[in-house]
């Protein structure tokens, strides 16, 4: 009878460990599938480099979209990041996705610089017109007012002062599902398609 008295006590201190442990192990697993938050995109209506106004509601709905931040201080024609997406834009343009890039150069610069990038591509020394400047297929936007979109998506950094290059896969609902902020968290444009294929 003593013994049958000692078991219970023992078999539920057992019982309890094991439970404390798998809730321990549940939790842990939770906050790791919840670090990044699937949340709307902020709107905006920006310039692209013709000074059209391009508003990010009007692809909402319609299509996927690759917003991506890059540094605009020395022209688009000298932004690797650019260049990049420009190399790997056909496999881009397969998931079904729009490509903005948004700089906080004014538009005159990113024409500017949209020829210029022209020229090297093509030596021929002819000047380039609005189609010659598909050598970027995408829109070249102009964030030029206190860097308001950088911000409303985290891509400027407080502390510097500075803007800072970042990517992001938008559903065709308009919901960011992938976030990544440079310099450090910014992968490769081949993360970025395999995002844009899985996806909606």
């Amino acid at each position: 009878m003593r013994r049958i008295v000692w078991v219970l006590p023992i078999s539920a201190a057992v019982i309890a460990g094991l439970v404390a442990y798998k809730m321990t192990r549940r939790f842990e697993d939770t906050a790791d599938e919840s670090a990044f938050d699937v949340r709307p995109a902020p709107l905006f209506q920006l310039a692209d480099q013709h000074s059209r106004i391009v508003r990010l509601k009007s692809y909402i709905g319609r299509h996927k979209m690759l917003i991506v931040f890059f540094d605009g201080s020395r022209g688009p024609d000298h932004s690797d990041l650019l260049s990049r997406l420009r190399d790997k834009y056909q496999e881009i343009h397969t998931t079904g996705a729009v490509v903005l890039a948004i700089s906080a150069a004014r538009p005159s610069q990113n024409r500017y610089g949209a020829n210029l990038e022209h020229l090297k591509v093509d030596p021929s020394g002819t000047a380039a017109t609005e189609q010659d400047e598909l050598r970027y297929p995408f829109l070249l936007l102009s964030d030029i007012l206190d860097y308001k979109e950088h911000r409303n998506y985290e891509a400027f950094d407080e502390r510097t002062g500075k803007p800072r290059e970042a990517v992001f896969v938008v559903d065709r609902a308009g919901l960011i599902q992938y976030a990544h902020l440079g310099p450090d968290q910014l992968g490769a444009v081949d993360d970025w398609i395999k995002e844009l294929r899985e996806v909606r």
